[in-house]
């Protein structure tokens, strides 16, 4: 496991103090839901709930340069949507600039926001706890928690559900992997119940 100190200690110089907190959030509420559902090392889930942002506030050029180095799929609807890059940035800066190798870690911080088909439990639990962060304040972040807490199928599927509209009233370019991943866990909700 990488020294976490260290990467709370580079975050904290290159995060405003309010994505830095995020950052804090996300990495506590990571380690709870891995402990709640098992299946990842609760300290691991801590890890990349921490450092899931780590690209946030870079410079867009920065982040680009990074985004297209990815060797990740990067799709076009995803190169045409800066608030998606920081993710794709991020896992190419832990592999290139920080030696992170393990892939689980990298794939949680390439799809923390826009998910995917065939999510590891690491990389669910940091997508979801990411949306239900303590300071999280948005209409549905009660129904999200709630959600989340019954399972991690319910609470992607939600999340998604969430996700998905926000681009649609936006108008936005929908990146195959969300619907991908959104259709995944319908399906699975639905032979869960079936």
């Amino acid at each position: 496991m990488e020294n976490i100190e260290e990467y709370r200690q580079y975050l904290k110089q290159h995060l405003s103090p309010k994505r830095f907190a995020h950052s804090v959030n996300v990495s506590a509420a990571s380690a709870a839901l891995a402990e709640r559902f098992g299946g990842v090392d609760p300290e691991k889930a801590r890890f990349a709930g921490l450092i899931h942002d780590i690209c946030k506030e870079e410079p867009r050029d920065v982040q680009y340069t990074l985004m297209m180095r990815s060797s990740l799929d990067v799709c076009e609807e995803e190169r045409k949507a800066f608030k998606v890059w920081h993710g794709i940035a991020g896992a190419e800066m832990l592999r290139d600039t920080f030696g992170v190798t393990d892939p689980d870690i990298l794939y949680a911080v390439r799809y923390h926001t826009i998910g995917r088909a065939g999510m590891s439990v690491l990389e669910q639990i940091v997508y979801l706890a990411d949306m239900i962060s303590e300071e999280r304040d948005y209409s549905d972040v009660d129904v999200m928690r709630q959600k989340t807490r019954e399972s991690l199928a319910k609470g992607m599927c939600y999340g998604l559900e969430i996700s998905l509209q926000k681009l649609l009233r936006r108008e936005a370019l929908i990146p195959h992997h969300t619907v991908e991943a959104y259709n995944e866990y319908v399906t699975k909700l639905q032979q869960q119940e079936g």
